[in-house]
């Protein structure tokens, strides 16, 4: 019975180091393609449900500094034109933050990437049902410093709280239409967790599996006892 306990004692506090390890730097992923508005006479494309054009990674350190890697698919001059760029993000937190207390900090890039980030305000989204974002991040500045097709670029924001969730965000494509001039809005098509959150998710339902077997074990001896 002894022994017993000790492997179960073993086992528990295992779980939790890992746990423990796994909650402090979790990452989320993201395509985009939902349409969320576009300029007055340009019909943007919606076709991206089974293709999106760009992903978003989110990865929290739990420090208070999450760090962002954004990709631009190579479909992105085929389905809005060669002269699309991604000029920038909005993003919408819970709990609310105060888009001039948040620092952003450029990475890295790709060489036809962009070479600096900037925190920007958010804005209200007229129109449509999802409301008002936080904060933005902008992309470069310049015809010879944007983020284009098959580029990427990866950068740092801070601070954020301890409980802090991103709830949504959207992408702002620009350069479309005939004149270059119109631009649109895509959100995500949906948010698809990383391997160590299954992991972490897996290990959790392990070991109440074990817990349920062990009680059981337990309630059939005494009662045969």
């Amino acid at each position: 019975m002894f022994r017993s306990k000790m492997l179960y004692t073993s086992m528990v506090a295992c779980f939790l180091a890992f746990t423990g390890t796994a909650q402090a730097s979790t990452t989320q992923s993201f395509d985009y393609g939902t349409l969320l508005s576009a300029s007055s006479g340009y019909t943007a494309p919606n076709n991206f449900s089974s293709n999106p054009f760009a992903n978003l990674l989110v990865t929290n350190f739990g420090t208070g500094t999450w760090q962002f890697t954004l990709t631009i698919n190579n479909n992105l001059f085929s389905s809005f034109g060669s002269s699309a760029f991604i000029g920038g993000m909005e993003f919408n937190i819970d709990p609310n933050v105060n888009w001039s207390n948040m620092t952003s900090t450029f990475v890295s890039s790709d060489v036809g990437g962009v070479t600096s980030v900037a925190t920007t305000g958010g804005n209200c989204t007229g129109g449509t049902s999802i409301g008002c974002f936080d904060f933005g991040t902008s992309f470069g500045k310049g015809a010879n410093n944007r983020l284009s097709q098959n580029d990427y670029v990866t950068w740092n924001v801070s601070p954020f709280a301890s409980n802090a969730n991103l709830i949504n965000s959207y992408i702002h494509v620009q350069g479309l239409g005939t004149c270059a001039t119109d631009s649109a809005k895509y959100t995500p098509l949906s948010a698809v967790p990383e391997p160590e959150t299954y992991a972490m998710l897996l290990a959790g339902l392990g070991l109440v599996g074990f817990i349920a077997s062990r009680r059981k074990n337990q309630n059939s001896l005494m009662n045969f006892a």
